[in-house]
């Protein structure tokens, strides 16, 4: 595998690791770090250098092709005077060294400019009318503000096919283009397929891909934003709409658990499209597509607007004054014989009032929001061993390790932005990565793309191949020194995990798992652990297994077994669980899990099922026996956006809000509270699922009934330590991320048996 690694560091310097020194700027003494590009010394004192190709996140490699950062820049000479270079310098590439003088306004620079716009011009085709990048293009900006008045190339223009489409999300107008190199610098720098480049020379190059083969990565949307000029653009949203035309919101993406900070743009009642915004400790300012083009549910014609109640097979519409006598009804008669599975599509606010609604008003525990194989203790494996849940390390901490170990993870797809922070500590860093996983991932980009060693082990002997990496660990004597942890038993238990053994039994070469071992040795790691974890059948003792290698390897708060839903980790803090209140309080009175919910229904057993915003018959593993709970249970309650297949298996359909629809919080992944704003209204028959379920309480009990999901958010606050002291303002734009009050580390070693994958 080649290396396509910079040399270079991360293209921004951190000023308080970097050397200073003093330059001047436009007759400004300034202190900068050295080597930063002059492009980003100017902006420290609000002098602007305008540009096209230059990025703060992209590497220099192909920049400077522009030319619209062009200053003029002077040194001290021996005798102390300043020379003058002779001709100007691109500022986006040019290093801040010691006693530099720098001009950006000069009558040459202001010439120079001119002569730069007029040349991308040539071949632009003036029609700002029709782009969808008027009102918000760097190319038109620029010439209004530095360009000449006229142009004097009066020869015909090249004309390309309009809007040709270059990817599933992506169309491409070639005559637009000024060869900036922004989107190809992304490919290769950011998102790793490296599938855009320059074809052709001269007069004939073009940004395309190899081949004219389709665009197919993950990330391709980012291209559209980071395109200056309007040559790339969104198809879904091409001709739709203008900026000026739209209002736009902040809030967070709904589509996997990373908490990706958006900003939606929409007029009336649809969202028009999605862009990032800026969050440096999420997202930086990148989406993945799904994030980006995969909300059209929210508008779409299919949305239920009214309560739908199934009569003798046929739906019929309902008032929700008849849903709620019908549901209280049945909810007081079933009593603590009733359950609830769902909540990690539902803010923090909508799942605190369903856990009140069962726990207060209906006396049961019976409530999960976990729908894979995990249905164990959600503090003993973590928790209680390493005083975290989840993940050990925030998402901006995952571009800072020496290497990594990824494990059943096909990450690009599960976490899209915890990927390209994994793959930026490849790409500038020097990090080295080792990825296990049973199956090839094919797709692009993926941690295959760029991993040191990529092992493909058969389904199942996840624990064969990590006492295997232990067994060379021991063996070797590449663990470091670890004062406090007892590990005798550990290396007793996988001495007899030869490299020859482990690849019989997982089908991953020795050679490989050696290569392994050595890399995670070499420095501060981190594991991150996927969906082939998180549905193993034996989840708890891989988990245990893979707490022991970080024990081993002095890494035990470098542990991250993230979860994939955008508020599973919220719903688990809020109490969506059996066994546990909101804030991992022990229940006085044991509750069944989502499985036990399940078996109970499909008995016949069980009165009523509330499933909330969880589309339970796609995502859980056992579907006959979910078939069979929705047909057996009396009654069934689903709360949805659409008639989904499990919507279509109950008896009550109540049409609730989407994200977009209302307010409250998401606590993703890394564990932090973020912000969600209503955008618009849709129907008013549509109601958040948190009014939902307090509106039934104060019906069945008198339960008084929150002003607002802040009311709720404040309840909150006060009833669960981690969120103590948060409010509504102290989350403000990026959120807060909660930590466990326990620091501390079991030590002790858990035992991990390996149980070998049953054959077919």
């Amino acid at each position: 595998m080649s290396d396509n690694r910079l040399t270079q560091t991360e293209p921004s310097l951190n000023p308080a690791t970097a050397d200073m020194i003093n330059i001047k700027i436009n007759g400004l003494d300034v202190q900068v770090p050295k080597n930063e590009n002059l492009i980003e010394s100017a902006k420290r004192v609000g002098v602007d250098v305008p540009y096209f190709c230059y990025h703060p996140r992209l590497s220099k490699g192909d920049a400077a092709n522009c030319r619209m950062c062009l200053v003029e820049v002077g040194m001290p000479g021996p005798d102390g005077t300043i020379r003058m270079m002779p001709k100007p310098q691109a500022a986006c590439t040019m290093p801040a060294a010691e006693g530099m003088v720098v001009q950006t306004d000069t009558p040459k620079i202001v010439k120079d400019r001119k002569g730069v716009l007029e040349f991308l011009l040539i071949n632009h085709p003036l029609d700002c009318p029709i782009c969808d990048r008027g009102g918000e293009c760097p190319l038109q900006n620029n010439t209004l503000f530095y360009g000449p008045p006229t142009s004097r190339y009066i020869e015909e223009k090249r004309h390309y096919p309009k809007a040709y489409p270059i990817s599933e999300h992506v169309v491409f107008d070639r005559e637009r283009c000024i060869h900036c190199a922004r989107c190809t610098r992304f490919t290769e720098d950011i998102s790793g397929d490296a599938q855009l480049g320059f074809l052709k020379r001269g007069a004939d190059m073009e940004v395309n891909t190899f081949a004219d083969t389709e665009y197919r990565s993950k990330f391709s949307g980012n291209v559209i934003e980071l395109c200056p000029v309007g040559a790339l653009l969104s198809k879904s949203y091409r001709f739709k709409a203008r900026p000026w035309d739209l209002h736009s919101q902040k809030s967070v993406c709904s589509k996997c658990s990373n908490g990706c900070n958006i900003k939606i743009d929409y007029r009336q009642d649809k969202i028009q499209r999605i862009n990032a915004r800026i969050n440096e400790d999420v997202n930086e300012e990148w989406t993945c597509d799904r994030g980006k083009f995969g909300h059209d549910y929210v508008s779409s014609d299919n949305r239920l607007k009214t309560p739908m109640l199934k009569q003798n097979g046929e739906w019929m519409p309902i008032s929700w004054t008849q849903a709620y006598a019908l549901l209280a009804e049945k909810l007081k008669a079933a009593g603590s014989n009733s359950a609830g599975i769902g909540g990690a599509h539902l803010t923090n606010e909508d799942n605190f009032q369903f856990q009140k609604l069962f726990r207060k008003t209906l006396g049961s525990s019976n409530l999960d929001s976990r729908t894979d194989r995990v249905h164990g203790s959600e503090t003993t494996l973590l928790s209680d061993r390493f005083g975290y849940h989840g993940m050990g390390n925030s998402i901006a901490q995952l571009q800072s390790f020496k290497s990594y170990l990824i494990v059943g993870s096909a990450l690009a797809d599960e976490l899209p932005i915890i990927f390209l922070r994994v793959r930026k500590a490849y790409r500038f860093h020097g990090a080295s990565v080792v990825s296990a996983i049973s199956k090839k991932d094919s797709s692009s980009p993926n941690v295959g793309d760029f991993a040191t060693v990529e092992m493909i082990y058969r389904p199942g002997t996840e624990i064969a191949l990590l006492n295997g990496i232990l067994n060379i660990l021991f063996n070797e004597n590449l663990l470091p020194s670890n004062p406090g942890v007892d590990l005798k038993g550990l290396q007793q238990s996988v001495s007899d995990w030869t490299p020859a053994k482990v690849e019989q039994e997982t089908g991953v070469p020795a050679a490989h798992i050696s290569e392994a071992a050595h890399i995670l040795a070499a420095g501060t790691m981190a594991l991150i652990a996927g969906k082939e974890i998180r549905e193993h059948p034996h989840y708890e003792t891989v988990v245990a297994a893979l707490g022991n290698l970080m024990l081993a390897t002095g890494n035990p708060e470098n542990l991250n077994i993230p979860e994939r839903v955008v508020n599973a980790q919220g719903a688990k803090d809020m109490g969506i669980l059996p066994d546990l209140e909101p804030g991992y309080a022990p229940v006085a009175q044991l509750g069944k899990n989502a499985h036990e919910i399940l078996e109970s229904a499909a008995k016949g057993e069980l009165q009523a099922l509330w499933i909330a915003g969880e589309q339970i018959l796609n995502t859980y593993h056992d579907k006959s026996l979910v078939r069979q709970a929705l047909d057996q249970c009396p009654f069934v309650i689903v709360s949805e956006l659409t008639m989904t297949e499990t919507a279509l298996l109950a008896d009550l359909v109540l049409p609730a809000a989407s994200f977009a629809e209302k307010d409250g919080t998401f606590t993703s992944c890394e564990r932090r509270i973020q912000k969600i704003e209503k955008v618009f209204e849709i129907s008013r028959d549509i109601k958040a699922d948190w009014l939902i379920f307090s509106e039934l309480a104060a019906m069945i009990d008198g339960s008084p009934i929150p002003f607002s999901a802040a009311d709720i958010f404040t309840e909150i606050a006060a009833a669960i330590t981690e969120y103590a002291g948060i409010s509504y303002k102290s989350l403000g734009d990026g959120g807060v991320r909660w930590r466990s009050e326990s620091s501390s580390t079991n030590t002790k070693i858990f035992t991990a048996i390996y149980t070998p994958p049953a054959k077919n």
